[in-house]
């Protein structure tokens, strides 16, 4: 005989058979769904960390703005006895690159691709050739790694830089050739003095070096002028 008094999501024995989705929590700030609960917090709560504890960008990427300074001066100073030339970094290098491309591109030129892709070339066919000069067993080569020569490459690109600023106001022609040419050598000699300092083993063959760093930079300064 059917129990009129029981309720439809209750079984046989009393018992309720639904299942409960939802159940309200207690005052505060936490709703519970079902086992579970959730806390609620609004932008300033007390739950997180604050945007203002964060560092900011530029100390989270690794990148001094001093720094890049003070090696940027040494670099166009010839002061290749400075300190600061013994720790370069990626992030000044690759904003010489950049700022090449940048300053190309005022000229109508997209060679962003083209700039990053055979500096990347170009530093490791260097470290390649650096270390079969002294030796990847040699006690200096540890200063030879790929990223440190990817670095003294970007830094030394920026004698090309400054042309690339100087060619968008000199017309094509003699002045702009020899400029160019000037800057190359510039650029190739910045190169092997730095490699000599970080390397002392490479100090009688900073000759050797130029040859390679005259023909990479000889390429970008190519790519400004034509």
């Amino acid at each position: 005989m059917a129990d009129w008094g029981m309720r439809p999501q209750d079984n046989a024995y009393g018992q309720s058979a639904g299942v409960e989705w939802f159940s309200s929590g207690g005052a505060g700030s936490y709703g519970s769904y079902g086992a579970y609960s959730v806390p609620v917090s609004g932008y300033g709560g007390t739950s997180g960390n604050s945007y203002e504890d964060e560092p900011p960008l530029l100390e989270e990427l690794g990148i001094d703005i001093g720094a890049i300074f003070l090696k940027t001066r040494a670099v166009l100073f010839w002061r290749f006895n400075s300190r600061y030339l013994d720790d370069l970094d990626m992030g000044g290098a690759l904003i010489f690159v950049f700022v090449l491309a940048g300053l190309q591109l005022l000229m109508g030129k997209l060679h962003f691709g083209v700039t990053l892709g055979w500096s990347v070339v170009f530093s490791i066919l260097l470290w390649f050739m650096l270390n079969q000069l002294v030796g990847s067993a040699g006690a200096e080569a540890k200063n030879l790694d790929p990223y440190s020569c990817c670095c003294v490459v970007g830094y030394s690109m920026l004698p090309l830089v400054v042309y690339s600023a100087m060619a968008i106001l000199i017309p094509r022609g003699p002045l702009s050739l020899a400029a160019a040419a000037l800057c190359t050598l510039w650029a190739a000699l910045t190169a092997s003095r730095i490699f000599a300092r970080r390397c002392p083993a490479l100090g009688d063959l900073k000759g050797i070096i130029m040859y390679p760093c005259i023909l990479a930079y000889a390429s970008f300064a190519l790519l400004i002028v034509y």
